[in-house]
């Protein structure tokens, strides 16, 4: 196990720093302390040989002079919230509004726009790190001081492990985190010919502006259908005719189980990535319309690129009672975990 604590750059007035987490079988992830952002996850393919499973950029400002959100930790809700308006208590708050009217992945000053505390730490068999921050009103204009612990672990069973911890200080709030990475297993051109496969079978159904009306879809004898491994061409491929020309959507996880939630997987090098979460939601994004001005570290940006998997509590949650339960009480601490298992088949 080792760690090593590399520059970034600067962003904002401050260094930036890239955190290198390494296994005992050559695996390697790395965040950097400006988003929380995930920007590495090489594993070994062939002899000599290593691949990101992740897209990234070479700086960070390319990070931030996108709206695709890439690899970053997102926060304190993830998704979007209808008019940025958040009713607890009786109270409405209006939150930053960075999306037409409406409040997505945190607003503005989200959890992705804050440079971040961290601590490093290692055991026999792990290797990990801890980014930290108090949150306020005027941080990020929700509701109540949070105090928010991000931790990614890297063991030797090559599985990449994300926790979240959240405590609410002074006043109820809400916390629904997630993170944003985009994979592809292939470090190709697109995910095309991945396929995936995720334990659902409804979709929320959305407004124009992607905003859940409340209701749910089923998804057999439609393009999302992933409850068996499905290539992602045949799904895209099927959807050019709505405007995303793509997937865009938000999956309702069957009874949490101890199976993972989705599957992505490559036959170029027969290997995968299987993802656990207890939580309600994936939301799942192809990439479509990735840019040809995003100059990612493979090159310039396009549709299709790579896929973000996210796993959280359904968006909009406080707009529906029926999609589960966001709110931290005063004093109340909650901890979420997802993890990534990384298999060569």
């Amino acid at each position: 196990m080792k760690t090593l604590i590399e520059n970034f750059g600067r962003f904002n007035d401050h260094v930036v720093e890239k955190i290198v987490l390494k296994n005992n079988n050559n695996f390697q992830i790395s965040l950097l302390s400006q988003g929380a952002i995930w920007n590495e996850f090489s594993v070994p393919v062939e002899e000599n040989k290593k691949i990101n499973l992740l897209l990234n950029f070479n700086s960070i400002d390319s990070y931030y002079s996108n709206p695709f959100y890439i690899g970053m930790s997102i926060g304190r809700t993830g998704g979007r919230i209808k008019a940025g308006k958040l009713t607890l208590n009786d109270t409405t708050y209006n939150l930053s509004q960075n999306e037409n009217t409406n409040t997505l992945h945190g607003g503005e000053t989200g959890f992705h726009s804050f440079i971040w505390d961290y601590e490093t730490f290692q055991t026999d068999d792990t290797v990990s790190v801890v980014f930290s921050k108090r949150v306020s009103p005027q941080d990020d204009s929700y509701p109540g001081v949070l105090d928010v612990e991000i931790e990614y672990i890297l063991n030797n069973k090559n599985e990449v492990i994300i926790n979240y911890y959240g405590k609410a200080v002074d006043q109820d709030t809400v916390f629904n985190p997630t993170n944003h990475a985009y994979f592809n297993l292939e470090q190709s051109d697109n995910i095309l010919d991945h396929e995936l496969k995720i334990n659902s079978h409804q979709i929320l159904s959305m407004g124009q502006e992607k905003i859940p009306t409340g209701l749910f879809k089923e998804t057999a004898g439609t393009p999302y259908d992933f409850h068996k491994f499905t290539f992602l061409k045949n799904a895209i491929e099927d959807l050019q005719s709505i405007p995303e020309k793509g997937i865009d959507d938000v999956f309702y996880i069957d009874q949490p189980s101890d199976c993972p939630i989705a599957t992505l997987k490559s036959n170029r090098f027969n290997h995968q990535i299987d993802i656990y979460s207890q939580r309600n939601g994936l939301v799942v994004f192809t990439a479509n319309s990735f840019t040809s001005d995003m100059n990612l570290s493979t090159g310039k940006g396009h549709p299709y690129q790579g896929i973000a998997l996210e796993s959280q509590t359904l968006p909009d949650t406080l707009n529906h009672k029926n999609f589960g339960n966001i709110l931290l009480k005063k004093g109340q601490s909650v901890t979420y975990q997802t993890k990534i298992a990384y298999t060569h088949n």
